[in-house]
């Protein structure tokens, strides 16, 4: 993959993670944009840990794309107790906005593909407002039978630089692969639900969450009905999996062979 500066993969119960920091991953994407051809980028949080560590072909996804970053704190602290210098968190929701201004500013046009019906309306309105001079389209995530060929004939037509799937995980990692090669779109961006932030369906948590890492927490209570499982039984299976990574790695360290899988 092209990058500036090519960062360290770690895995992190089950899910590549690598190493890079806001600035080096604007760069990449300026580099992919730049070079031409199909890259794709993600974002990766506990919950994508726990659904790479459960499903091999979901993890399969993940290793074939070119740039996973630390989009969860929780996943920053882990790579770090197993080793891995992961810079900081890189929020989807606040990397976007540096993403959308480098695409102003540069001329890159920008495709936004998910959500519920009007919702990447309301999102490309406001990445269009904040950044003055920029291009974009957008469909929602709701395609039926005939669809599919017209979406992927609009996007070609469009000619992005850059294309945002909020379909959520690991829906847009599957469909991203699925239709990769007939993707004529250098950066590829997995978003999940960033489509519902910018439009306003849902409000950032304070500063100091954020700062805590305890996002997920705001998130539960805005959400409980859809995110209780993913969070009240998936952050506990989160640490599980951590632990007995770490106990693995301790092992592999005195000479002993590595057991269990998901990694």
């Amino acid at each position: 993959m092209t990058m500036r500066l090519r960062p360290r993969r770690a895995r992190v119960v089950g899910a590549p993670v690598d190493a890079v920091t806001e600035i080096e991953l604007l760069d990449t994407i300026d580099d992919w944009i730049r070079d031409g051809g199909t890259h794709v980028a993600v974002g990766v949080n506990a919950n994508v840990c726990n659904l790479a560590w459960r499903d091999g072909s979901f993890r399969r996804r993940l290793d074939d794309a070119e740039l996973c970053y630390a989009d969860g704190q929780s996943v920053v602290g882990a790579a770090r107790l197993l080793g891995h210098p992961v810079p900081a968190r890189l929020a989807t929701t606040d990397i976007v906005h540096p993403v959308a201004a480098r695409a102003a500013a540069n001329g890159v046009r920008v495709f936004l593909f998910g959500g519920r019906p009007g919702v990447a309306d309301r999102a490309a309105e406001r990445l269009r407002r904040e950044n003055p001079g920029l291009v974009t389209a957008q469909h929602d995530g709701y395609l039926g039978a005939d669809d599919l060929p017209r979406l992927l004939a609009r996007i070609d037509d469009f000619a992005p630089g850059i294309l945002l799937v909020g379909l959520g995980d690991p829906a847009q990692q599957h469909w991203i692969a699925e239709h990769r090669d007939r993707l004529a779109v250098p950066a590829v961006l997995s978003c999940g639900g960033l489509f519902d932030w910018l439009a306003g369906e849902h409000r950032r948590a304070p500063a100091w969450m954020i700062r805590a890492g305890l996002e997920w927490l705001w998130r539960l209570v805005i959400e409980p009905r859809r995110l209780a499982r993913r969070y009240l039984i998936g952050n506990p299976a989160f640490v599980l999996r951590l632990g007995r990574q770490l106990l693995r790695a301790g092992r592999r360290g005195r000479g002993e062979p590595a057991v269990g899988g998901g990694s």
